[in-house]
């Protein structure tokens, strides 16, 4: 993992003439000035080593700050050149890099000047151009610089594991791993008002500042000389037609069992675990009480003690875990303990009281860029200091698994509007299906006004919304559990927050299709899911962002994108299945029994715990006491957004009569203002 910041003049700039080819000293080195200030403010990403590398004419200035993982010797340090003009700049992992080099090798006679993964990306643009993408997997971001076409390219994973913002500031586009290495380059951050009111921050390609957009998952950005930026789709995430899913089990064509789905799931897995355990330094393990993490850990212990793979440099596995106050009911820790204790591996545990949410939630927010209701993401952002401080920059983690096996609640009335014909032997009775699919919503709906969507209905979905979603219960119920109350905004605002709207125009027509005619609705709720909260806010706040603030690289088995196209291939109701016996959902059915024996009873018995932070604390502690230095009068009118009658009790609601919805907002109100201070963010006016 490393950072990235890169400048590229879009226009001439005015010390340089059209003719003039080589850019002058002082142009130069205040160019070397900013581009250090830049990878300054992102120096948590790469502390082992910085490099810059700016062309000729000016034109393109490329900076990156490393953490060293893969060669450790200085050929591994960045940018990357080749002797035909190829820059790169490259933030993440690539895998399977001693298979890819020997094709390489055999197949044009390239030579590696050394180990790094990171210069496959040379050789593969060399022999394959832009295509080189399909070649690749892993976590990356990364740009690249043609200089004998004058081409300019900026790509990002498949699920946007990694970064990658960009932004236009007097005629350069400037792109970086985080927003605020814009800063040293002239850039004046200002609210994206829509963004933040409609949440088209979590929906799509924005971001809370104006101007500054999100490379998308599976696409890059590009520019020909110095001309226009366009963005291409490189990859995106597919399902099967349910109708002909219908066909070919109508036709004896489809004969898969679910045991060798079961295996299949189990081997895939394994081997995308196996493929990140590759390092020149330790690895370790983030693990919770739940399965996706257990299943890991599991599978971990079984490559190291049955196939002799290593954790990176070190033979010992450590697992590392956080804790809350056993009262507060939010406490994993214990069953995580009791899991390492069966694979017999080191646990550490980091207990997490509400003197340090206090103490870290201001840093936390600063590395995060974006606000976040629950608090769970300060939590995340101080565990990342126990493995460094172990010495294990590297950790492997168990999100995305949500995403692919319909791990959460708000699944299950798609899973249940309509039948999957693919397994006639799952589909119920239709008056028992419609019976279910309404307690099920009814569940939902009573969840989401206890966390503050008072007025929220699965039946308010506009007629023309409702159409193009098909009636996606998953889409509607995203955008109203993390929807802002409509009482703190500011007077003024038009038009009124539309979430909903906000992401369904998000969607390309090409999904939307698909929604409507192709995919059944479950698959369509987890392509939703994974597009919006999970790249944009679930492996942010609760992922790299808070990660990387403590220079730890994580890597995602379960969105290794060889792994994911098998499981989307799967039916629905193996991913969800509905237990008669119990009368209950049995969610990630599938995994549970992939992973069985890799973890223990308890852990294959447990239902779903969303990894959050408490929710209630006492009055006059050091959350109360923040809170109340936070949001002051002075401090709300500076954002220029919100009504400070509607918020100036949410301190004494939320502590002193433990009001969760008045919590949750307050978190909200404060993280803005954290974002304008630190950021200096000029008052908004609507």
């Amino acid at each position: 993992m490393c950072g990235i910041s890169v400048i590229v003049a879009l226009e001439e700039a005015r010390h340089v003439s059209q003719r003039t080819k080589h850019v002058n000293g002082d142009a130069r080195r205040e160019s070397e000035r900013a581009l250090g200030e830049s990878l300054e403010m992102i120096a948590h990403r790469g502390p082992d080593s910085r490099g810059t590398w700016i062309s000729d004419d000016g034109r393109i200035a490329l900076g990156h700050c490393r953490l060293a993982i893969n060669d450790l010797t200085s050929d591994g340090h960045q940018p990357m050149h080749d002797e035909e003009g190829i820059h790169v700049v490259v933030n993440g992992e690539i895998y399977d890099y001693d298979g890819i080099r020997q094709v390489l090798t055999r197949d044009f006679g390239h030579e590696f000047q050394g180990h790094s993964d990171s210069e496959l990306v040379l050789a593969l643009y060399k022999y394959h151009g832009t295509s080189f993408l399909e070649h690749i997997r892993g976590e990356f971001a990364l740009c690249l610089y043609d200089s004998r076409s004058r081409f300019f390219m900026a790509a990002r994973d498949r699920y946007g594991i990694k970064p990658l913002f960009w932004t236009v500031v007097e005629g350069r586009l400037l792109i970086a791993a985080e927003a605020k290495a814009f800063l040293p380059l002239g850039w004046k951050p200002q609210w994206d008002l829509r963004g933040l009111v409609d949440d088209d921050w979590q929906f799509g390609g924005r971001t809370l500042f104006r101007g500054v957009q999100k490379v998308r998952p599976g696409q890059y950005l590009m520019c020909n000389a110095f001309g226009p930026i366009e963005c291409r789709e490189y990859w995106d995430i597919e399902y099967p037609d349910k109708a002909e899913a219908a066909r070919r089990v109508q036709f004896m064509v489809d004969d898969r069992s679910e045991e060798a789905m079961i295996r299949g799931v189990r081997e895939k897995l394994i081997e995308a675990i196996r493929r990140r355990l590759r390092a020149d330094v330790p690895v370790g393990i983030y693990l919770s009480g739940g399965i996706d993490s257990s299943a890991v850990a599991g599978i971990v212990a079984h490559l190291v003690r049955e196939r002799g793979e290593k954790m990176g440099s070190k033979e010992e596995i450590a697992c590392f875990s956080i804790g809350f106050d056993e009262d507060s009911g939010f406490d994993e820790s214990d069953v995580a303990g009791r899991t390492a204790s069966w694979l017999g591996v080191d646990h550490h545990k980091l207990m997490m009281g509400e003197e340090q949410i206090a103490a870290d939630l201001e840093e936390a927010t600063w590395h995060c860029e974006h606000h976040n209701m629950n608090l769970n993401f300060v939590g995340k952002f101080a565990l990342s200091r126990l493995p460094r401080k172990l010495g294990y920059p590297v950790v492997l983690t168990g999100e995305g698994a949500d995403e692919q096996f319909a791990g959460y609640p708000v699944f299950v009335p798609d899973m249940l509007a309509e039948r999957d014909w693919s397994r006639p032997a799952t589909v119920m009775d239709e008056g028992k299906r419609q019976r279910l699919r309404d307690e099920e919503e009814q569940k939902l709906t009573a969840t989401l006004r206890a966390k503050g969507a008072a007025h929220f209905s699965l039946r308010q979905t506009p007629a023309v919304t409702a159409r193009e979603l098909h009636g996606l219960v998953t889409a509607s119920a995203l955008t109203a559990a993390y929807q802002v109350p409509l009482t703190v905004w500011a007077q003024g605002i038009e038009p009124p927050p539309s979430p909903l709207g906000a992401l369904t125009n998000d969607l390309s027509c090409r999904v939307k299709h698909r929604l409507r005619h192709s995919w059944h609705p479950l698959h369509s709720g987890l392509y939703v899911w994974t597009k919006s909260h999970l790249a944009n806010s679930i492996l942010s706040c609760l992922g790299d962002r808070t990660e990387m603030a403590h220079s730890i690289e994580a890597r995602t088995p379960f969105l290794d994108h060889g792994f994911t196209e098998y499981v989307n291939r799967l039916p629905p109701s193996v991913k969800l299945r509905y237990d008669e016996a119990r009368s209950l959902f049995v969610d990630k059915w599938v995994l549970r029994e992939a992973i069985r024996p890799f973890i223990t009873p308890e852990v294959y018995d447990r239902r779903k715990h969303a990894y959050t932070a408490p929710v209630i604390y006492p009055a006059r502690g050091p959350l109360h006491r923040l809170y109340r230095r936070l949001l002051t009068r002075d401090n709300v009118d500076a954002l220029g957004f919100l009504d400070w009658g509607a918020v100036q009790s949410l301190p004494e609601q939320a502590f002193g009569l433990g009001d969760v919805t008045a919590f949750r907002t307050l978190n909200l109100c404060c993280q803005w203002i954290i974002l304008a201070q630190r950021f200096g963010i000029a008052k908004a006016e609507w």
